[in-house]
């Protein structure tokens, strides 16, 4: 092969071990994110599905020199003029990363709108986490179960006495991405509505 082919066997071949170490886990944080033992913010989700192509920059980086690389190697090896095969790479490249944006964006909306969708939470228990002001004085934690695992989820309650961590609450409403909870009485009415109220 001349140097020319040589230079784009190294690219593609580099980027696609790059890749390699993304997906087994090693190019970024080294985490799974879907395990079920694993505790993340649901307000995460929302900032990595807003934000996914500046939070997957060196994924796409990678993903368009894997289309360019091989790509261009393969034009070159079959005949093609190096401008044309230099092209043909560039258009491989951009459809590559224009598929990975997409398929991430599906990921995403399956794992916001069906793991994580917060209303489907209410009529379930959780346990605090963090202490909750009573009186919907203030914003506290719980952990709930959803199919995600178990997550970690901002929440506030209209009891008049403050929340303690490890108290048993049922999820009453969700506003705004907060659940509403309230202590577990034999009592208390049962779920309240989306709000809480």
């Amino acid at each position: 092969m001349t140097p020319w082919e040589w230079t784009h066997a190294a690219i593609g071949a580099l980027a696609s071990a790059i890749f390699l170490l993304q997906t087994l886990g090693m190019g970024e944080d080294g985490g799974d994110a879907d395990s079920p033992d694993t505790d993340f913010d649901y307000g995460e989700i929302h900032d990595h599905a807003s934000g996914f192509s500046g939070y997957l920059s060196l994924r796409n980086f990678v993903g368009f020199f894997i289309g360019y690389g091989w790509v261009t190697l393969a034009s070159l090896l079959s005949g093609v003029a190096p401008g044309l095969s230099s092209a043909f790479g560039i258009a491989a490249g951009v459809v590559f990363v224009l598929a990975s944006l997409l398929l991430i964006r599906t990921f995403l909306g399956f794992q916001e709108d069906g793991s994580l969708k917060l209303n489907n939470l209410i009529g379930s228990r959780a346990s605090v986490y963090i202490a909750i002001a009573g009186s919907g004085g203030g914003q506290g934690k719980v952990m709930a179960d959803t199919r995600a695992g178990r997550v970690e989820l901002p929440a506030r309650t209209r009891d008049p006495q403050k929340l303690l961590p490890g108290e048993l609450v049922e999820v009453v409403g969700e506003d705004g991405g907060v659940l509403w909870v309230a202590r577990i009485t034999e009592d208390r009415p049962k779920t309240e509505g989306k709000n809480g109220r």
